[in-house]
């Protein structure tokens, strides 16, 4: 009796461990950290990996402190990222000089023949070391205008997990096509190509408050901007104002403090719709360019159970984990 009644604990508590290793295997559990603050805690061994955008992954990995996993570009290629906006009610004329600079810069990083230039711009933009720029470098896709499409996959994210607070017909407008038509408006970047291929240069007369975000390399275009002259050319004084993240650059936004930012499309998007603060997406600037970081693991598997940051709920980089989690029949929770 006492052999049956010790087999039957032993059963049970195997059972119940298996449940418990079970329950845990189906699980990643996240904390919200700036991507900063990322790298120091995973040195310190706070967390067991992250989600963030460079040149923060490529400063993790090159300086050993944790190693890529799955890259943004294989979880969700041609991802959006970066954009620049614009106050809604910014003059036309302003818009299309403020795009062509843009599109300038950007083509510049583009040209391979620019790289040296570019590379050392890059340094100076973000205040990393040249070895961790030239392999961040690598991971960016710069581009002049966001795909469409991927935002619009975006936006529907943000509308099933429940991030959206309003609608959008609670801002104003009849359907979500008469929303994006408005949100993402490319008729002044069309209009900008049209007038480069005639070889002409919008001139205005302004002074430009514009926003940025901290050692983003992403928005090395901004930078490129300012120092190859294009926003001089096209007659644009601009007031540099640098923001932490996309939160605060909207809340900037919002209060009249700057009149376009470079930023990300997450908080862009958030905070048009759910706050009603009125800008406009006019260009892109980068596709891509995140990644997923572990500290010991090899494989997102080997994080279940573990702890991971991501800069925020509802962004690109949250999207991406529970992305390549879905695929593994992996949950990701608040923890």
């Amino acid at each position: 009796m006492k052999k049956s009644l010790l087999l039957l604990l032993l059963f049970l508590s195997a059972l119940t461990l298996n449940c418990v290793q079970e329950e845990g295997e189906a699980k990643i559990r996240v904390v919200v950290l700036s991507p900063r603050d990322m790298i120091d805690q995973m040195r310190l061994g706070q967390i067991d990996g992250f989600v963030a955008w460079e040149p923060f992954v490529s400063e993790a990995v090159v300086k050993g402190i944790g190693k890529a996993i799955a890259w943004s570009s294989d979880i969700w290629p041609n991802h959006p990222c970066c954009v620049v906006a614009v106050r809604s009610d910014l003059d036309e004329d302003v818009v299309r000089a403020l795009i062509w600079a843009h599109i300038k810069a950007t083509r510049f990083i583009n040209d391979e023949k620019n790289y040296d230039k570019v590379l050392r711009y890059a340094v100076e933009f973000t205040g990393r070391e040249e070895k961790v720029v030239r392999e961040a470098l690598k991971h960016i896709k710069f581009v002049e205008y966001p795909d469409k499409k991927e935002f619009r996959v975006y936006y529907e994210r943000l509308k099933k997990s429940g991030y959206l607070t309003k609608t959008v017909k609670e801002i104003g407008y009849s359907n979500e096509d008469e929303f994006f038509s408005d949100f993402l408006y490319d008729d002044a970047y069309r209009s900008v190509l049209e007038t480069m291929k005639r070889g002409e240069v919008p001139k205005v007369n302004v002074t430009l408050r514009i926003g940025y975000l901290t050692a983003d390399l992403h928005q090395l275009a901004f930078y490129v901007a300012l120092k190859e002259g294009y926003f001089r050319e096209v007659g644009i004084k601009v007031v540099a104002k640098e923001y932490v993240n996309g939160v605060e650059e909207m809340n900037n936004f919002k209060i009249g403090e700057i009149d376009a930012g470079y930023l990300g499309g997450a908080p862009a998007t958030l905070k048009r719709i759910n706050e009603d603060i009125k800008i406009r997406i006019v260009a892109g600037v980068n596709n891509e360019g995140s990644a997923i970081v572990a500290r010991d693991a090899k494989s997102l598997r080997e994080l279940v159970g573990k702890k991971v940051a991501i800069p925020g709920f509802g962004t690109v980089q949250d999207f991406l984990l529970r992305k390549a989690a879905e695929k593994e029949g992996i949950k990701v929770e608040a923890g």
